[in-house]
């Protein structure tokens, strides 16, 4: 199965490990930062973008995307792998480099 980006949309992966509905953030050291209250979707997030909508401008396969705080859908599964859809006026910054929220 494949999928395709529609119109500005925008679909990517966390850089951050996520399970369920909450991130698994980690430091260079390997101590693991986990929120239990309700914060998470609260703070801007890092993505791998993997497919762009023909109207989409300044972002591209591959890049990596900080998007607006909880400005993403709850994710869905494709092949195994989990994704989520935004739109590219939610991208904050743009970078060539995985970087992390911690």
């Amino acid at each position: 199965m494949t999928i395709e980006a529609v119109r500005n949309n925008v679909i990517f992966q966390f850089v951050e490990d996520v399970t369920s509905t909450r991130f698994v953030n980690s430091t260079a050291s390997g101590i693991i930062i986990s929120s239990q209250d309700g914060t998470q979707a609260s703070i801007p997030r890092w993505g791998q973008v993997t497919h762009v909508g023909p109207e989409v401008i300044d972002v591209s396969v591959g890049d990596f995307v900080l998007v607006e705080a909880g400005m993403w859908t709850s994710g869905f599964y494709l092949d195994g792998a989990r994704y989520w859809k935004t739109d590219e006026d939610k991208v904050m910054g743009i970078s060539d480099t995985p970087l992390t929220t911690y």
